[in-house]
């Protein structure tokens, strides 16, 4: 799946836009139990964003919550630079038979290019709208960043390929022909696939935390305001991180605080590793509990 073309890789994943039944209620819960800075929005949703790319300042938005009926993924968003090829991104969305519309900018972000693939997956390229005002003041609780989204889609091999051939994200790990990691950077991932759901979903949606002193903070705040971790602490075999899945109550949406990613710096002689789907006991938790059965959904 290397491209033949020249790279032109986004900057990061900028944003993910989500539907929830009650967008006050998730952000209520992404605001009081790990620290988010929670914004109404002019169409009913909320912005909530976290301490921003380490120092960097904090963006608009890491995530949109929109009203909807049930729970969906709406939207991806790879941030990019001013200067970044859209009529490249659009000639390589024609090759995969997929038209691609042009987005003028907004309070999101600045003009850009949307391309919606088969399976109804939106994945938006454009430069990051303004960060936010006032910087976020330090919070033990606040996580540092969004990471990685990992997204539940019915054909994983054809939307990686897309993934790959038409943005460039880097293929840094496979389990089998259902699950692929990629990376815009050296970060291990920041883009997931797997197979087996009807229409395109997210899995979760991962933020980082400062290291592994900081699950301790998190947990028991989030003990005390009655929730409990879906699954964790524990290690993953494929990026290396440790991790701890949580559920929003109100909506479902699952939430990973991972810490101690893995990276990618000698790229001429990195070789993506290449697991079988048995070999679930070394790749989903190195440590040993096996996941419950609604991580399996």
């Amino acid at each position: 799946m290397s491209p033949d073309h020249e790279s032109t890789l986004p900057i990061r994943l900028g944003s993910v836009t989500v539907a929830v039944p009650d967008p006050a209620a998730t952000a209520a819960f992404l605001r009081d139990g790990l620290g988010f800075h929670v914004t109404p929005r002019g169409d009913g949703g909320m912005n909530a964003t976290t301490s921003g790319e380490y120092a960097q300042p904090a963006p608009g938005r890491y995530l949109t919550l929109l009203p909807g009926d049930a729970t969906e993924l709406r939207e991806i968003t790879f941030d990019v630079t001013d200067d970044y090829p859209f009529e490249e991104l659009e000639r390589r969305a024609a090759s995969y038979g997929l038209a691609a519309d042009r987005l003028r900018p907004d309070a999101d972000g600045g003009a850009g290019v949307a391309v919606v693939d088969t399976s109804g997956l939106r994945l938006v390229c454009r430069p990051a709208g303004p960060p936010i005002a006032t910087p976020l003041p330090a919070a033990p609780l606040r996580p540092r960043r969004l990471g990685h989204i990992n997204v539940k889609v019915p054909d994983a091999p054809t939307t990686a390929a897309l993934i790959s051939g038409m943005l460039d994200l880097k293929l840094s790990e496979q389990i089998g022909t259902g699950l692929f990691f990629f990376r815009v950077g050296t970060e291990h991932h920041n883009f997931g696939v797997r197979g087996g759901s009807a229409r395109p979903d997210a899995h979760h949606l991962a933020f980082e935390v400062a290291g592994w002193d900081s699950y301790r903070v998190l947990c028991d705040h989030l003990a005390e305001l009655g929730h409990k971790v879906e699954y964790g602490p524990g290690r993953h075999g494929p990026g290396h991180n440790l991790f701890v899945y949580l559920r929003d109550p109100s909506s479902g949406l699952r939430l990973e605080l991972y810490s101690d990613m893995a990276h990618i710096h000698d790229e001429a002689s990195y070789t993506p590793p290449r697991w079988e789907m048995s070999d679930r006991g070394n790749t989903v938790n190195r440590w040993g509990p096996a996941p419950p059965e609604s991580f399996l959904e």
